[in-house]
């Protein structure tokens, strides 16, 4: 497991859950903490709009994590995404532009 949003998000916006369900995704070793791994970087537009997706499949598919889910992003569609682009426009704002990280494709991408 690993945070998309680094930890380093608290500076510019603590009310984020930040340990969240919302914010955890499946990482290789290589790609949490290899050469050329995430660490604090920021991860790429694409790679926001995969875990917004993955989001919403996990919500509309009746999950377990579904009310976790809509309690820590919003309770519409519209605002889960406004909640991950404003993470990710404080992210931008905290950490620059040039920290965008975007792993080499492995295999064949569910969401």
């Amino acid at each position: 497991m690993d945070h998309f949003f680094p930890h380093d998000l608290r500076k510019c916006d603590a009310d984020k859950p930040i340990n969240g369900v919302a914010n955890l995704v499946l990482a290789c070793i290589d790609c949490n903490r290899g050469v050329n791994g995430k660490f604090a970087k920021l991860p790429s537009l694409p790679l926001l709009e995969r875990l917004h997706a993955r989001n919403e499949y996990l919500i509309t598919s009746h999950h377990p994590l579904r009310e976790t889910l809509i309690v820590q992003t919003g309770n519409s569609t519209e605002k889960r995404q406004k909640f991950l682009q404003d993470a990710y426009n404080c992210s931008i704002t905290h950490y620059g532009i040039h920290q965008k990280w975007q792993p080499a494709q492995q295999g064949i991408a569910t969401f």
